[in-house]
């Protein structure tokens, strides 16, 4: 019922969709040890930067430069200033709030 050429294109289907799975395999494993290798990054770069807040002059807070980088802010001194006051005027609003109560 089927002509040569019905069979030879199956064949070739056959060989395509094979190509493409392992393809896909292949693109999966790179993409696992790439995000493996993202992650060590990014603790690499918290680690770097809570040593390099410790380490500046002022003792800035470690914790307000992580929060800069989680926003994708530049961590620039003008940043870190803004959201140190942002947090002090969060926290004295707090202490209000508790002494109120």
């Amino acid at each position: 019922m089927g002509t040569a050429f019905t069979g030879k294109a199956v064949a070739i289907l056959a060989v395509l969709a094979a190509v493409a799975t392992l393809m896909a395999y292949f693109m999966w494993l790179r993409m696992r040890t790439a995000e493996r290798r993202l992650l060590k990054a990014q603790a690499a770069a918290e680690e770097a930067a809570r040593a390099a807040a410790l380490a500046a002059p002022g003792g800035i807070d470690p914790e307000i430069v992580l929060a800069i980088l989680n926003q994708g802010l530049p961590p620039t001194l003008d940043n870190v200033y803004q959201l140190t006051q942002q947090r002090a005027a969060e926290d004295d609003a707090a202490a209000r709030a508790a002494r109120a109560s």
